[in-house]
């Protein structure tokens, strides 16, 4: 039976070195700070000394990729190397990175890269227009748009890919609500100043502090524009959002070059019978916690 490279982990941080010092430097090269993830400090730097340490079993049988001889290795779904696994995704022989379905999955459901970039914090990919994702958006869009004007065109999409910290406190805060009450999960939309022009050159969020959509993102709903900490409102201090994204157009401001609006798609969980939570005849919704939303796409509009 082989050692799995988290519980090599873990046994290696059972150990303890004479100084405190030496102590916080990783056990293979010692020339780094072993890292630490969520309070949990590793006794490695990163995953290159870990398998120094713990080398990645090999397995009895041969790489799957045809004309290779080498022997498969454990994380690599049957082949003998990344290039290999990634290879066989291209061709549609597995199954690609739940994220970005060009390489393979070696961690979980996520291949390295993406699982590097989701602890780094959240990342935008713009969708094909011509994507069913894409026309699905844009036609919940038009459906749940009441104002007096018709609804604007969606022109860009950017989904935003969640880190696993965001998304584990999400289903954790989901898994707890459905043991106390029925669940109700439901799309809603938020907007706030941007002062950047986000998503029309590149990918990546700004670091100004007054740009409200960018503060949203990066936080995941912690954090708004000027580092406030939540919204104030009719029910309260919380996160508030619309069923109807003609009611959050109203919050949608642009102090820059970009010719678009943006605005936020969310996911939200409440409990069918209002409590904390609220859904009120405005179609105005509030959640006292970040648990409770998350960020899952932006619109880019005219």
């Amino acid at each position: 039976m082989y050692t799995s490279l988290k519980s090599a982990i873990h046994w290696g941080n059972q150990k303890t070195s004479p100084t405190a010092g030496q102590n916080d430097m990783c056990e293979v090269c010692g020339k780094k700070q072993k890292y630490v993830d969520n309070g949990f400090q590793h006794p490695y730097c990163s995953k290159t000394c870990a398998r120094v340490r713990n080398p990645q079993p090999i397995s009895t049988s041969q790489c799957a990729s045809r004309g290779c001889r080498l022997p498969a290795k454990v994380g690599y779904a049957g082949f003998c190397s990344e290039v290999h696994a990634n290879d066989a995704v291209r061709r549609g022989q597995i199954a690609g990175c739940a994220q970005c379905r060009t390489q393979a999955a070696s961690v979980g459901p996520l291949c390295t890269t993406c699982d590097k970039r989701n602890r780094a914090g959240p990342r935008l990919r713009e969708l094909d227009p011509n994507g069913v994702t894409f026309k699905s958006i844009v036609s919940q869009f038009g459906y749940e748009w009441k104002g007096s004007k018709r609804a604007p065109v969606i022109e860009k999409i950017l989904e935003v890919s969640l880190p696993s910290s965001v998304t584990s406190r999400f289903n954790a805060y989901r898994m707890k609500l459905d043991t106390t009450a029925y669940l109700r999960d439901i799309r809603t939309y938020h907007a706030a100043q941007c002062i950047c022009d986000l998503g029309v050159n590149n990918m990546t969020f700004c670091s100004w502090g007054s740009c409200g959509t960018c503060k949203v993102l990066k936080s995941a709903f912690r954090e708004f524009a000027f580092g406030v900490q939540c919204n104030t409102g009719r029910y309260g201090n919380g996160i508030y959002s619309y069923l109807d994204p003609a009611l959050a157009d109203i919050h949608a401001t642009s102090t820059t070059t970009s010719p678009y609006r943006a605005m936020i798609a969310c996911d939200v969980s409440i409990p069918s019978v209002n409590g904390p939570e609220q859904v009120d005849d405005g179609e105005r919704v509030f959640v006292a916690s970040a648990e409770a939303i998350v960020p899952r796409y932006v619109l880019l509009y005219k």
